[in-house]
């Protein structure tokens, strides 16, 4: 029998993210870190991305061929980075992708910023009380940066994590209480550090010469809870972003510097906890401390 702190083999962490690449972008390491520690996963996508920017030159310089299909196109490469990071399970909603904020497509009646609320959280639940995770992550109120669609994920998953404990959605299975649930974070701290080593490096920092506080997708340092140390799986992580063909060239910031400076500096993902159902301590080095036994494990 395995003993309290090494047996992991119930727990389960749910991902909620808009379009395809966010899973990646924001958590792909934690992702693969959860498959290599034995967990399951699983990954709903709110959106079919399909109005999103084409980047990839080849794709761009036929925009009218590939367009009309980018939905199955960034389907597909949402389940081979899945396959690439380890994810158990892969869920698409089957909203229409809203667009950036202030954009006309905002307004589409399939967009799921329009989406009929009661229905968009009655989907999350039953993904819920199904796969039964302990963690479930998403963005924070302002969707990480904005995005219309990233906003109503967070306020979906936010009220679906509750609605899947109460006696509200009877016919989508049996009550199940989340222990944990997480934003991802961008600690302003690393994006000060960030820049200081680009100008030492004679560089342009990457997110320009903006003040910190001033950039909508950073969170303050005291908001940050969770470092989870993601150097083993850095390498996966780039192979599953590189798997998003239509969305990240090798301009890209995890793709254009070196996997050994990566793993020496920028090895770490963050997160903030919103509230746990279970003891731990913080700051924490694992999102699923307090559910193995021990409330952090060591960095």
């Amino acid at each position: 029998m395995k003993d309290a702190e090494s047996d992991v083999s119930g727990l389960r962490l749910l991902a909620v993210h808009a379009h395809p690449d966010d899973e990646t972008i924001t958590m792909g390491g934690l992702l693969a870190l959860c498959a290599d520690r034995g967990m399951s996963t699983s990954v709903i996508c709110c959106t079919d991305g399909k109005v999103a920017t084409i980047f990839d030159p080849e794709y761009a310089a036929k925009e009218d061929e590939i367009r009309p299909r980018l939905k199955e196109i960034r389907e597909a490469e949402l389940r081979r980075a899945g396959e690439i990071l380890g994810v158990s399970e892969i869920n698409f909603l089957g909203f229409g992708d809203s667009g950036m904020a202030g954009t006309e497509t905002n307004n589409a009646p399939e967009a799921f910023w329009r989406a009929d609320f009661d229905e968009a959280v009655g989907r999350v639940v039953a993904h819920i009380r199904r796969f039964r995770p302990q963690v479930v992550v998403t963005y924070d109120g302002n969707g990480g940066y904005g995005h219309p669609d990233h906003i109503q994920a967070h306020r979906v998953t936010l009220v679906a994590v509750e609605a899947a404990y109460h006696a509200v959605y009877p016919d989508l299975g049996a009550p199940w209480r989340v222990s944990k649930l997480y934003y991802t974070a961008f600690p302003r701290s690393e994006v000060r550090r960030i820049a200081e080593m680009a100008r030492a490096a004679g560089m342009k920092p990457p997110f320009g010469e903006a003040d910190p506080d001033s950039l909508d997708f950073v969170t303050p340092d005291e908001l940050v809870t969770t470092r989870v140390n993601c150097r083993d799986q850095l390498s996966r992580k780039r192979e599953a972003l590189i798997a998003h063909r239509s969305q990240l060239t090798e301009e890209f910031a995890l793709l254009s510097v070196p996997e050994e400076i990566l793993r020496e500096h920028f090895s770490d993902e963050f997160y903030q906890l919103v509230f746990s159902r279970v003891p731990t301590t913080l700051p924490e080095t694992d999102v699923f401390a307090g559910l193995t036994g021990e409330a952090s494990p060591p960095a």
